[in-house]
C-alpha cells in the first residue's frame, strides 16, 4: 500500500471518528436515545460527506425547567459519604464529625436525608 493511500485511509478514519464523537455529544446534550442500541461506527461509515452544522434552536421552556430540576436533585447518601470521606482523609475529621452532629445524628448513616444538601454544602466549604 502506498504512503498516500495509507494517509488517505487515516484521514477517512479520523473523519469517521469525528462524526461518531459529534453524534455522541449531540445525544448527550439532548438526552436522546441510548447509543448502546446503535453502532455509531457503522452509522458514520455510511456517511461519506460530513453534514453542515445546523443552527441550534433555543431550548423549549419545558426542557429548561427540566434541566433545573435535574440540577436541584437531592444528593444521595453515597455522594455525601464520598465528600465527607475525602475531607476526613485530608485531616478534617473533627470538622466532618461536627457537621454530622450539628444535624442531630451520631453517624452519617443516621443523618436525615433532608439535611444531605446542607451538610454537603458545609463539607465543601471546609478548607
Amino acid at each position: 500500500m502506498s504512503k498516500i493511500k495509507l494517509a488517505l485511509e487515516v484521514v477517512s478514519d479520523l473523519k469517521a471518528l469525528a462524526d461518531s464523537i459529534e453524534t455522541l455529544v449531540h445525544a448527550m446534550e439532548s438526552n436522546g436515545p441510548n447509543l448502546e442500541d446503535e453502532d455509531p461506527v457503522k452509522e458514520t461509515k455510511k456517511k461519506s460527506k460530513p453534514k453542515a452544522k445546523e443552527p441550534e434552536a433555543e431550548a423549549p421552556i419545558e426542557e429548561v425547567a427540566e434541566e433545573k430540576a435535574v440540577e436541584e436533585k437531592e444528593p444521595t447518601l453515597e455522594e455525601v459519604r464520598a465528600a465527607m470521606a475525602d475531607k476526613s482523609r485530608d485531616g478534617h475529621r473533627e470538622a466532618v464529625k461536627a457537621i454530622i452532629t450539628k444535624y442531630g445524628a451520631n453517624n452519617l448513616s443516621s443523618l436525615d436525608p433532608k439535611h444531605y444538601r446542607a451538610a454537603l454544602k458545609e463539607v465543601g466549604e471546609i478548607k
